[in-house]
C-alpha cells in the first residue's frame, strides 16, 4: 500500500517554465528523507528512473496528472520522487519523512499515478513527453476501469436480480430435510419479501411424453392406504423418497 505524496514546484521548475515552455518526461525514486526546501536540483539519494507514460493538465483543476511504470531489481524503500523536465530541471519533488511513499519488491514492476498542483503557473506552457509504446496497456486499463460496463460478460446486479428470478420463480419447489420454513434464506438470497406454502403428503414424479400416466404434470397417480388400486390401475414402481418440500407462492 502507498502513503499520500504531496509535490513542491522547486524554484528550478519555476525558473525553467519561466523562460520557456517544458516538457515533463520522466520520473525518478529515491530513497532521502530530509525536508524539502524547494531549492532541490536533484534527489537526495537516487535510486531509478522511469519514462513517463500517460499524463496531461487537467485545466480547471490545474492539476497535473501523469503515470510510471518503475522496473525494479531490488527490495527498497522508497520516500521520494521527483519530477524532471527533458532537459533534466527537477520540475517538482516528492518526499516523505516518517514512512516509505512505497516499496520496490524484487523483480515486481510498480506502476505509479500521480498529480501534481500547478495552481498559479501557466499551464499551457507544459506539456508531457511520454513513452507511447508502455503508455498503450496503461492507457486500455484506465479506459477499461472508466467504462460503466467495464465487464460485459460478467453478472452485474440487474442481470444477477433476473437469473435469481428466472431460476427461483413464483411456484418453485424447495426441498429440505429441515421443517423450518425457508422464507429468511430466500428473502436475504433475492432482497425481497417471499412467502412459502409447505406441500404435505404428495410425492413429485417427473412428466414423461411416452408415458400416458405421466404425460402432463399435476396428474394424482395413487390412492393412499389403497395398494390395490394402485397395483391394478395405476403403475406403482416409481421409486419414492420422503422429504419436506415448500412451494413459493410470491
Amino acid at each position: 500500500m502507498s502513503n499520500q505524496l504531496i509535490f513542491t514546484v522547486t524554484s528550478a521548475g519555476r525558473q525553467a517554465l519561466a523562460s520557456n515552455p517544458i516538457a515533463l518526461s520522466y520520473v525518478a525514486i529515491g530513497t532521502g528523507n530530509n525536508a524539502i526546501t524547494g531549492y532541490e536540483s536533484a534527489l537526495q539519494y537516487e535510486v531509478g528512473r522511469a519514462d513517463i507514460i500517460s499524463g496531461g493538465v487537467e485545466p480547471i483543476s490545474e492539476v497535473l496528472r501523469f503515470s510510471a511504470v518503475f522496473d525494479t531489481s531490488g527490495s527498497q524503500a522508497i520516500y521520494e520522487l521527483g519530477l524532471f523536465t527533458s532537459t533534466g530541471v527537477l520540475f517538482a519533488l516528492a518526499r516523505n519523512r516518517d514512512q516509505p511513499a512505497f516499496n520496490n519488491n524484487v523483480h515486481a514492476n510498480v506502476y505509479g499515478s500521480f498529480g501534481v498542483s500547478l495552481a498559479g503557473l501557466t499551464v499551457s506552457r507544459i506539456s508531457i513527453d511520454s513513452d507511447d509504446a508502455r503508455s498503450q496497456p496503461l492507457s486500455i486499463m484506465e479506459s477499461h476501469l472508466a467504462n460503466s460496463t467495464s465487464h460485459p460478460r460478467y453478472l452485474d446486479k440487474p442481470r444477477f436480480n433476473h437469473l435469481l428470478s428466472t431460476v427461483i420463480p413464483i411456484g418453485y419447489l424447495y426441498h429440505s430435510h429441515s421443517t423450518s420454513n425457508p422464507k429468511p434464506l430466500f428473502d436475504e438470497l433475492l432482497g425481497k419479501p417471499t412467502s412459502w406454502q409447505r406441500l404435505t403428503g404428495r410425492i413429485i414424479v417427473g412428466t414423461d411424453d411416452n408415458d400416458a400416466y405421466v404425460d402432463s404434470p399435476s396428474i394424482d397417480l395413487g390412492q393412499r392406504g389403497n395398494t390395490v388400486t394402485a397395483n391394478q390401475q395405476r403403475p406403482d414402481v416409481y421409486p419414492l423418497q420422503a422429504t419436506h418440500i415448500w412451494e413459493r407462492l410470491t
